[in-house]
């Protein structure tokens, strides 16, 4: 049974995207950043739940909830992939990544365009930031404040931004290896996950001569 070792934790990440280029070693930090912005916007989804108490509708849940709750289990694996195993695929990073940039940019549009109003000659005139929070179910005194309302929008702008940078870094390592495959080069290791491949052989060795000799 395997169990969970930070004997390989490393800032640098897995190698692969360590040596595609400079930068997409920052990859680790990018995916920290993105389980940060996840935490705000789940604590200000739950005050934004408290705030507009019983008039609530399934795309307000799944706005200020569901998506970012999502985003928090996804950065999670991502991290352990990242910095634990230190084996991120690059093909698998860039799928989360274009699904989360897809249902951001989606809630954050329809976030703003729930603001959009019109004059009483019926002439558009852009967003009404000061009207929008008490636009929403539960009357003007009900409402969801600015401040919380602001603040989920544009974190969701910025889990757009970070998702999108990490598909991106995801999309130049796949270019770099399959580049590398069809040259057929062979990807090095570095020294630590050398000698932690090395470690690993040494143990299931040492237990598979003592399961012989039982």
């Amino acid at each position: 049974m395997s169990t969970l070792s930070f004997h390989n934790f490393s800032w640098k990440g897995d190698p692969k995207w360590w040596n595609a280029s400079s930068w997409t070693r920052y990859g680790p930090i990018v995916v920290c950043v993105i389980f940060a912005i996840a935490i705000v916007q789940l604590v200000c989804g739950s005050i934004w739940i408290v705030q507009l108490g019983n008039n609530l509708t399934v795309p307000m849940i799944i706005q200020t909830l569901l998506i970012p709750g999502c985003s928090f289990f996804n950065a999670i694996p991502s991290i352990h992939l990242h910095m634990l195993l230190r084996n991120n695929p690059p093909k698998m990073a860039i799928w989360f990544s274009s699904i989360f940039v897809i249902l951001y940019l989606c809630s954050a549009i329809l976030s703003l365009a729930a603001c959009a109003g019109s004059s009483p000659s019926g002439i558009p005139h852009g967003l009404r930031h000061a009207e929008c929070p008490q636009g929403t179910p539960g009357g003007l005194e009900h409402g969801v404040s600015k401040a919380v309302w602001g603040t989920m929008v544009a974190f969701q702008f910025l889990s757009v931004v970070g998702y999108g940078i990490h598909g991106g870094m995801a999309y130049k390592v796949h270019r770099v290896l399959k580049g590398r495959r069809d040259r057929g080069e062979v990807e090095a290791l570095d020294p630590e996950q050398e000698e932690a491949r090395k470690q690993k052989a040494r143990v299931l060795w040492e237990r598979s001569y003592r399961m012989e000799g039982l």
